[in-house]
């Protein structure tokens, strides 16, 4: 699924419309968690969704063996509207029934809204406002030309006001110079998707004239038709009064005129040995440069130019008194020159060159600022994905025969914690921490590049593992060192993936993918750790996905039941309670431990279903016992994070109790001591069960982290010691038997011990005054009918 879940938003649904499975690009498009997703109806993101309408419409295609493929425009959880192209096919069970719907979208929502699509462009514009409008004017017009934004550099060049500008067309400006035809072939350019490029004269609010030098791009709808046009002109009324003035000059003695013009004017012929000599050099920009033409004879001035610029620029000025018409630019002194060489001609001869240099630095600066908004990352300042792939692409086609370097892939481990309790902008304070230490660990500007949110890529000029090891070692020491923000302490370590090149790929598409892989394994291997990408690794990473895909079916499938382990009073032996715990049944590989399967569960989300089915398949067991007869038993019910922290937690409990008829009282949760951690959030979830009649234990105590205070708060009615001290009695572990025990009692709670499996630990247990115990001493967990020959023969 990794490649899907790169490129497409990926979910799975149940026969009742029911999100069993969504990836990140389907959270990130729709704006709603993973959390508010899973076993939710698709009525979430598309309120005008109708089941049955649905279902037979999909199975109408199914029938004639097609995929449902339909443009879908959904509501994202902002209210804010997007549009997929949705590839539904059905996930059949063995009888060949569709069991689950398994959706591809692809996001169309730049091609489906226009004013998306100008929305973006706008912001795009706004990024680098500060660049663009000390020098470029900037207009957007519709298909029709219509004005429908301009920047203030246009207002102040036009003199009209934004609100005289907006709803016009460029006629407002049309200054009559410039015939018919050609605007005609300007609109000829446009409209076809080209580019046009040019210089055009217009006319301001006051009735004078000015030059822009203009490049209007058109925007393309999915047809291929304009929808809009971007134009971003240049002021070169300096440069055009320049050349007007050098026209009237070369009829006349100019020399006094071109003092006094903007830009540098020069003339300069060849001498009979065919050197190059200057006889004219003016213009204001003369004294700033500190050039004059007798400097330029004297080449005072060659310190400033390399060998290579020195040999380029003698190029130029000899194909002038060729007779070409050259344009090139020129840098000198932290300046950047346009320089424009006119050929001369009398009687058919080039008698001399006439030049101008006109100052285009402004220009220069907003086209670097753009090109790097291009290539690097606006927040770490770190190259991004594009500059990287061209990178490793240049470095594949320059490569010999035994050229070698690596790809480490980098993603930072709990990130989403930090922006979902801190907030995005001390996340991307993180991010910025984290690239700065990132670029310090390897010691170049441009090794280190941050791909996307959490993700950084880095390349190294090498294929020896001992290096790469030392270097991977050092990244994960240097990043897991704590950072302070807003007097916050934050912790992250990175998990890395490291692809060498030719072995593990020998474009970058592989590279990138086979470095991914092996990352996804080092967070698999316990996170803060690196991998290295083998074979073996990438056939173990696609069986944890086929395991993945199979757990995602099994409950559809009937794959899963509960054994339940009976909780007795140490002091009379009677059952007190049941604890439900659930097996998955594979039909190929057995009985899978929970051990195996929880922890991914938790992981992908499938906990949700997973415990709401184990919540209700319990109360629904309890219930059915008390109608036979049985006295009513504490049913408990072991409760992930996920499921807790869920905003709908107590009242999807409370549907459950209603629909399956047992009374709250006969209901027990067991949470961790890990849950406890969000002391507010905690103390009001555990009081509204209180409120409704639900207990509540604490599972596992003794290995988390809850305070005493608020655990003396919390409306608890158990302590559960861990089996970890009950099975190995030694002196620590009795003393912190004990103290539970005794901290219990104090806080008026009941114990029960699990994993008890000796008469050593239960005669123990029973000395200290323990309430309740479970474990293989009194009974091992027990399908359905098994614990119900054990109830009924009591």
């Amino acid at each position: 699924m990794s490649f899907f879940d790169k490129k497409f938003c990926v979910s799975i649904a149940d026969r009742n419309g029911r999100f069993l499975y969504v990836n990140r690009n389907f959270c990130a498009l729709s704006g709603y968690s993973e959390e508010e997703l899973i076993g939710k109806s698709y009525s979430v993101v598309n309120p005008d969704f109708a089941l049955n309408l649905f279902m037979e419409e999909i199975e109408q295609f199914f029938a004639s063996g097609e995929a449902w493929q339909k443009n879908v425009k959904s509501i994202a959880k902002d209210g804010s509207p997007y549009w997929v192209n949705a590839n539904i096919i059905p996930i059949l069970d063995e009888s060949g029934e569709s069991i689950q719907f398994l959706s591809i979208d692809s996001d169309i929502t730049a091609r489906e809204t226009t004013k998306e699509k100008y929305k973006e462009t706008l912001l795009n514009l706004h990024n680098i406002e500060n660049a663009l409008d000390r020098s470029s004017v900037v207009v957007i017009t519709d298909a029709k030309g219509v004005i429908t934004y301009v920047n203030d550099k246009f207002c102040a060049l036009s003199q009209y006001s934004n609100e005289e500008l907006i709803g016009k067309t460029h006629r407002i400006v049309n200054s009559k110079v410039h015939p018919k035809s050609f605007f005609q072939e300007m609109w000829n350019t446009i409209q076809s998707g080209d580019i046009w490029q040019g210089d055009v004269c217009n006319r301001a609010k006051d009735g004078s004239l000015y030059w822009v030098s203009t490049t209007i791009v058109p925007f393309l709808d999915a047809g291929g038709k304009p929808e809009q046009y971007i134009a971003i002109r240049h002021d070169i009324t300096a440069r055009k009064q320049a050349e007007e003035s050098l026209e009237i000059a070369l009829q006349n003695d100019f020399r006094t005129t071109v003092k006094n013009l903007q830009n540098a004017i020069f003339k300069y012929t060849a001498t009979e040995d065919g050197e190059i000599e200057f006889t004219l050099f003016e213009g204001q920009i003369k004294e700033r440069i500190g050039i004059s033409a007798d400097k330029l004879n004297a080449q005072e001035v060659v310190h400033s130019f390399t060998e290579e610029e020195l040999e380029s620029f003698r190029k130029h000025l000899l194909a002038g008194m060729a007779g070409e018409v050259v344009q090139f630019e020129l840098a000198h002194d932290g300046l950047f020159f346009l320089v424009y060489l006119s050929p001369i001609a009398k009687d058919g001869v080039i008698v001399e060159v006439v030049g101008t240099a006109i100052d285009i630095t402004q220009r220069i600066e907003a086209e670097k600022i753009i090109e790097h908004m291009a290539y690097f990352d606006s927040l770490t300042r770190l190259p991004n994905r594009r500059n990287l792939q061209e990178n490793v692409k240049q470095k594949i086609a320059n490569s010999g025969e035994n050229t070698q370097f690596a790809v480490l892939f980098l993603d930072l481990d709990r990130f989403k914690n930090v922006n979902d309790t801190l907030g995005h902008h001390v996340g991307d304070q993180l991010l910025i921490a984290v690239g700065e230490r990132l670029r310090d660990c390897v010691q170049s500007e441009n090794a280190a590049a941050r791909l996307s949110g959490d993700e950084f890529v880095v390349l190294v000029d090498s294929g020896d593992t001992d290096e790469l090891t030392a270097l991977a070692s050092k990244i994960i020491d240097d990043i897991s060192l704590p950072y302070f923000f807003e007097k916050q302490e934050i912790f992250v370590a990175p998990s890395i993936g490291i692809a060498l090149y030719p072995n593990d790929g020998e474009d970058y598409s592989t590279l990138i993918r086979s470095a991914d892989t092996a990352m996804y394994l080092a967070k698999a291997a316990g996170r803060g750790t690196f991998r290295f990408f083998t074979e073996e690794l990438h056939e173990e990473l696609m069986e944890k996905t086929f395991f993945e895909m199979e757990l995602r079916q099994s409950l559809e499938k009937g794959q899963f039941l509960l054994h339940y382990q009976p909780q007795f009073d140490l002091k009379t032996g009677k059952v007190k309670g049941m604890e439900a715990l659930a097996r998955w049944n594979h039909p190929d590989r057995g009985f899978i431990p929970p051990l195996k399967f929880i922890e991914i569960a938790e992981e992908n989300g499938f906990i949700l279903p997973l415990g709401e089915w184990v919540l209700k398949t319990a109360c629904t067991q309890a219930k059915a016992w008390q109608e036979q007869g049985l006295p009513p038993l504490r049913m408990s019910v072991n409760v992930s994070m996920r499921q807790f922290n869920q905003p709908s937690f107590v009242e999807d409990v409370l549907r459950i109790l209603n629909e399956t008829g047992l009374q709250p009282s006969s209901l027990n949760l067991e949470i961790t001591e890990s849950m406890m951690s969000d002391v507010k959030r905690c103390e009001t979830v555990l009081q509204e069960l209180h409120d409704a009649g639900i207990t509540v234990s604490v599972d596992d105590f003794g290995t988390g982290y809850s305070s005493l205070l608020y655990l003396s708060k919390f409306p608890l009615s158990h302590l559960k010691i861990d089996q970890a001290f009950i099975s190995e009695l030694s002196n620590n572990n009795t003393a912190i038997v004990k103290a539970i025990i005794d901290l219990a009692k104090n806080l008026g709670l009941n114990v029960i011990a699990e994993g008890v499996e000796t008469e050593e630990q239960g005669n123990f247990l029973n000395q200290l005054g323990c309430n309740e115990v479970q474990g293989y001493l009194y009974s091992e967990p027990l399908p359905r009918k098994e614990i119900e020959q054990l109830l009924f023969s009591r």
